[in-house]
């Protein structure tokens, strides 16, 4: 097993038989019921874990800063979508100059929407320092009726909002949370399908919180695009072009924790006693999964990365993975309060809900003082996996959205693609 803790970073700015694939698609189990199972479980940072230490983030750290100051820079071009893949302008800049201090705070807005099925709809914001963060866009878009839609909307992007701007599929009642209307929606990329070149391929960032204590001044780059999709092709425009509010001060808060892993499973490493179901209802910080059932008692080889507490409050984390490195083998990603190998359906915490061999992301709530252990493990025994690597994301300052109908029930009868086992 290979296993390295490439970055941890909690930013303080001012004060100083394999199952096959092909590329990007998903596969999930039949649901079942998990076997009752008895076994002693392993703790958090027990033998074996590599922790790290990080600063616990003070409860409700608020920017109080009375030279804090929100500047809003927009492209009025129209963004027009009239067939799949990119917007007519592609991509859409706007220059930002003239702010003193460093980033506290973005939002994006998109000004006068109407659009046919918003679900088709993906974007990428490209801030100076090239660090690409997921607005809009994901694996769960949908072409079967009814279809999210939107006409003359304004879509704000905030990391403050409440809800996902993602497609819901909940008992064969589509309850959507993709953009119907005028909201502020959190800004994600969930398994995110690529966007045309010249786009970057960098796999992106999930909170504009990244951006904290950046220099804000240069171009910005929204990379906008449409998914191709089967006759009739929806289309539609953003009429009033974009606008970036820009909130900047003499410092800022520590506020952004990021963590990221590599790793490989390789010939030799340590097994599990089985894997949990890949359910197709990926974990929210919105809609936990209290528990996960059990697919079979089949050995299969994992990696294991403990983490301690990220915050004295309550966070949501968000976790990405990319298993493009994978050479086309299907891997699951699996958070767990507390881990035992012999019963991995135990201790469970949250998880995306399918395999891939592209990338994936989901969220999930972290109580005060909680950690947590991350395992990326095989779907298939001796399939392997020669280079993944995982990024963890949150605001520590920032509780919890208190949000809405989010997933449920995946990405199951949406049609994009999933296979089960």
């Amino acid at each position: 097993m290979k296993r390295i803790s490439l970055a941890v970073a909690l930013m303080v700015f001012g004060a100083g038989g394999a199952t096959q694939a092909q590329p990007g698609t998903m596969a999930m189990d039949d649901p079942s019921t998990p076997p009752l199972v008895s076994a002693e479980v392993t703790s958090l940072l027990d033998v074996g874990a590599d922790p790290e230490v990080a600063p616990a983030a003070d409860a409700f750290c608020p920017l109080e800063n009375a030279q804090a100051m929100t500047t809003r820079f927009c492209n009025a071009t129209p963004l027009l979508f009239p067939a799949g893949g990119p917007a007519s302008t592609y991509p859409s800049d706007v220059v930002v100059s003239g702010l003193e201090g460093v980033v506290t705070d973005v939002q994006l807005v998109l000004r006068n929407v109407s659009h046919n099925n918003t679900s088709q709809l993906a974007m990428r914001l490209e801030p100076p320092n090239g660090q690409v963060i997921g607005i809009l866009g994901s694996g769960f878009d949908t072409e079967t009726p009814p279809v999210p839609a939107v006409t003359n909307a304004t879509l704000t992007f905030a990391d403050s909002a409440q809800i996902y701007a993602v497609a819901d599929y909940d008992g064969g009642n589509l309850a959507w949370t993709a953009p119907t209307g005028t909201n502020v929606y959190l800004p994600r990329a969930f398994a995110p399908p690529a966007l045309p070149a010249p786009a970057p391929t960098t796999t992106v960032r999930q909170m504009l919180s990244s951006l904290e204590g950046t220099n804000g001044n240069g171009t910005w780059r929204l990379w906008a695009s449409q998914n191709v999709a089967s006759e009739p092709q929806p289309s539609g425009s953003v009429a009033g072009g974009w606008c970036l509010d820009v909130t900047t001060a003499p410092a800022s808060n520590s506020c952004y924790y990021t963590a990221t892993r590599v790793g490989s499973i390789n010939a030799g490493d340590i097994t599990q006693q089985g894997r949990i179901t890949r359910s197709g209802r990926p974990s929210l910080c919105t809609h936990a999964k209290p528990s996960a059932a059990l697919e079979n008692a089949n050995a299969v080889r994992y990696d294991r990365h403990d983490f301690p507490a990220i915050s004295s409050q309550p966070v949501c984390l968000t976790v990405t993975a990319d298993f493009t490195g994978c050479t086309g083998n299907q891997m699951q990603l699996t958070l767990y309060k507390t881990y035992s190998s012999a019963t991995p359906n135990t201790g469970y915490l949250a998880d995306s809900g399918f395999s891939t061999i592209g990338t994936m992301a989901f969220s999930t709530r972290l109580n005060a003082n909680q950690g947590f252990t991350a395992v990326v493990s095989e779907v298939d025994f001796n399939t392997g996996c020669p280079m993944y690597s995982l990024r963890f994301e949150t605001n520590t300052c920032q509780l919890p959205p208190a949000g809405d109908v989010i997933f449920r029930n995946g990405f199951q009868g949406l049609g994009i693609g999933t296979t089960a086992d």
